[in-house]
């Protein structure tokens, strides 16, 4: 139906043509009117495909009641009959059938051969052409390239552009002048220093020539660095917005609305006629086993509450255990 909410038709009949939407004169203030003056309003149910107001009868009125407790549809059914094995737990010596394998079970199949040639033969004759695999090579792009006053970036207010470089200076010459040299005790102290506190990055040193200058030894790690500048570099001014703390913490509940305590009753297991003194849940929880002073032992289904199985023991049980090992279905009564 959501398909048709923009549209006056809410589908199409056998012949072709549309079916409109009926039309509803109701508004708001009607429908807070008929709420207070309809006794039958809460068992009244609007119907969208005809536009009708149905009113439910008391049987359906029950049904939904049973179906919101999780009960079953149908008052007859009775959920607490015996179980049935459908299978006998003898193992039997002869298999139920004894017909042997298809021939077709291990033989190839021509049918599959034939196929498969005729597309190898398509293949090669051109006629079917394999998908081409996709490029995967990346792509490079700079970004910084539409710095101009003209781009969008550029007109924008807020904009804020790329951070230049500074400029080299006279340390950072081959052949600095000797007051930009740094003496020993300068040299000690720039080496007990963090990489954060120190002025400069590097030492400044004198070369003869330019041909002894070597190779910088940290010219791939600023690169590095200054390319995670410019990309964590913000490309817009945030206003910040001044929230107080104590807002952002959720309101904790009162305490009398918490209710650690279940407060719907959803499932009743009923057989027992005296008091249940103990119960154990199976280690795969689908059987629950009860012991109760009607000298009685009943097993459950955990799911539906239906009694799958009740046996006699003589006595008021006192304790009932499941075996532990999901492998063995296996339970110890005490009475």
């Amino acid at each position: 139906m959501e398909w048709y909410q923009d549209y006056p038709h809410i589908g199409y009949n056998l012949d072709g043509k549309k079916i409109f939407k009926p039309i509803r004169n109701k508004d708001e203030l009607d429908e807070f009117l008929d709420k207070m003056e309809n006794p039958d309003y809460w068992r009244t149910v609007h119907d969208k495909t005809t536009a009708s107001d149905i009113r439910l009868t008391d049987e359906q009125v029950d049904l939904v009641h049973r179906l919101q407790k999780g009960q079953f549809g149908d008052v007859n059914f009775n959920e607490y009959e015996p179980s049935v094995d459908f299978f006998t737990n003898e193992v039997m010596i002869h298999p139920v059938t004894n017909r042997p394998q298809d021939k077709r079970s291990f033989i190839p199949s021509l049918i599959e051969k034939e196929k498969v040639s005729k597309l190898v033969h398509a293949i090669k004759m051109g006629w079917i052409k394999p998908r081409k695999p996709k490029e995967t090579t990346p792509q490079y792009y700079d970004l910084w390239a539409k710095e101009d006053p003209n781009a969008i970036l550029g007109r924008h207010k807020m904009h804020v552009p790329a951070p230049k470089m500074r400029l080299p200076g006279h340390e950072e010459s081959y052949n600095p002048p000797p007051e930009y040299l740094l003496t020993e005790e300068e040299r000690l102290v720039w080496e007990q220093q963090d990489a954060e506190d120190r002025k400069l990055p590097f030492l400044p040193q004198k070369h003869s020539c330019l041909r002894a200058v070597p190779a910088f030894s940290r010219f791939i790690h600023e690169r590095f660095e200054r390319c995670l500048d410019l990309y964590l570099c913000p490309r817009q001014r945030k206003m910040r917005v001044n929230v107080n703390p104590e807002d952002l913490i959720p309101k904790l509940p009162k305490p009398k609305d918490l209710q650690p305590f279940p407060t719907t009753m959803s499932l009743v297991y009923r057989g027992h006629t005296s008091l249940v003194r103990c119960i154990s849940a199976s280690p795969t929880g689908q059987w629950l086993v009860s012991g109760s002073d009607d000298f009685t032992v009943r097993f459950w289904e955990v799911n539906t509450g239906r009694c799958m199985k009740t046996l006699e023991v003589g006595g008021a049980v006192k304790s009932v255990a499941w075996n532990p090992n999901p492998a063995v279905c296996l339970v110890a009564v005490c009475l």
